[in-house]
């Protein structure tokens, strides 16, 4: 299985054939540019919720896993959506890219 990456809004999903890597940029100190690694085994989630973007709205994924961080990140750095560490957010040039993400974590999942 090949892997798969998106990135869009300052955050990127990455998926191995087994795990579910979201990054989210921050700051730290305040000003140094930072990533905060959220993990998500397959074998974990519960559900993947998804909003699909349209070209007027962004889409949405949401991760759900027992250990999953529901509270929102507090140190993004401007430009940033202020989302939970378990969800992301894409414009819709990003469409085919996450429907092919989730067919592969889908796929994963039914193993």
């Amino acid at each position: 299985m090949r892997p798969h990456h998106v990135r869009d809004r300052r955050r990127s999903i990455h998926f191995d054939g087994r795990t579910v890597t979201l990054k989210v940029a921050t700051k730290s100190l305040g000003f140094l540019p930072s990533d905060t690694p959220h993990r998500f085994p397959v074998a974990k989630l519960t559900d993947v919720r998804h909003t699909a973007a349209t070209r007027g709205k962004p889409g949405e994924i949401v991760f759900v896993a027992p250990d999953a961080p529901t509270e929102v990140v507090a140190n993004v750095p401007y430009g940033c959506d202020k989302l939970p560490g378990n969800t992301f957010r894409y414009g819709y040039s990003k469409l085919a890219a996450v429907k092919e993400f989730l067919e592969a974590v889908e796929k994963a999942r039914k193993k």
